[in-house]
């Protein structure tokens, strides 16, 4: 027996007439992005696209009358990774303009709220500049943030499991990612060749000027090629991770991610006013 549109949630399952049923339906659209990199010598390459995506679907089979999750963007900016073999890297107008693509792309089928689901850190400006960009050029609203972001809706989640310190104990490869591929995939994960590593630049700790962690990060961002802060690619405590952390951080991620998509469903998107006193009479500049 098929399944109905409000049945189905993955955007490749549909057939272009449903496609239209979708958009009458006026389903939000989840674009997972993440990146082909290395993650120390415990964690495979594919820890951004696994964990972003694996949120992704969560939601959607929770929410399929709600949500339709995109086909997931493997490779991304990561320039500063290649040292480390088995990094993939793609200069970041050609990553910009082709993820503004996909998601004017959307657009124009009429899908109206587009949600985009980062798993790599390096992304999280250049993926704000593709939401901003496709909402200067078409009439969809699109937001962009880290899965992990997510976390912080309720201000003593991240409290309430976070053994590593701070600042640094979470910033890559480490007690959050390790935890949630443990979970949802532990067979892959090398936990006896995990180990922990904080950055230098973290020595001073909160009252430096430099320092970097997921939930918290210093005033001034100074971002170097990857090998000169770290030797085996970790940034953070991953020797802390657990699955049971792990699913208790999938159950919050996917909860917040189901609910931020029933809220930018509805959410409105108040139209533009020219306050010119004369009408320009030349295009606007290119975004």
């Amino acid at each position: 027996m098929s399944q109905s549109v409000a049945e189905k949630y993955l955007f490749a399952d549909l057939t272009w007439p449903e496609v239209n049923e979708a958009v009458a339906m006026e389903k939000v659209i989840l674009l997972p992005v993440g990146s082909t990199e290395q993650h120390g010598h415990h964690l495979p390459l594919d820890v951004d696209n696994f964990l972003a995506t694996s949120v992704c679907l969560e939601a959607g089979r929770r929410a399929p009358a709600k949500i339709l999750v995109a086909p997931n963007i493997p490779y991304g900016f990561n320039i500063h990774a290649m040292d480390f073999p088995g990094t993939i890297h793609v200069a970041y107008d050609h990553f910009v303009e082709y993820c503004t693509d996909v998601c004017k792309s959307f657009a124009y089928h009429g899908f109206k709220r587009i949600v985009i689901v980062d798993g790599h850190g390096s992304h999280e400006h250049l993926l704000e500049f593709v939401a901003r960009k496709t909402i200067l050029e078409t009439d969809t609203l699109v937001a962009s943030f880290m899965w992990w972001n997510l976390l912080r809706k309720d201000p003593g989640f991240v409290a309430s499991f976070r053994e590593s310190a701070y600042p640094g104990g979470i910033a890559h490869a480490c007690e959050v990612e390790t935890s949630m591929y443990l979970h949802l995939n532990g067979e892959k994960v090398q936990m006896d060749k995990a180990a922990d590593h904080f950055a230098w630049y973290n020595s001073q700790g909160a009252k430096g000027f430099q320092y970097v962690d997921a939930f918290g990060g210093g005033p001034v961002a100074i971002v170097e090629w990857t090998s000169t802060y770290t030797p085996e690619g970790v940034m953070g405590q991953p020797t802390l991770a657990t699955a049971e952390k792990g699913k208790r951080i999938f159950e919050e991620a996917v909860t917040r991610l189901v609910e931020f998509s029933e809220f930018f469903q509805q959410r409105p998107a108040p139209p533009r006013v020219d306050h010119h006193t004369k009408p320009p009479t030349s295009p606007l500049p290119k975004a």
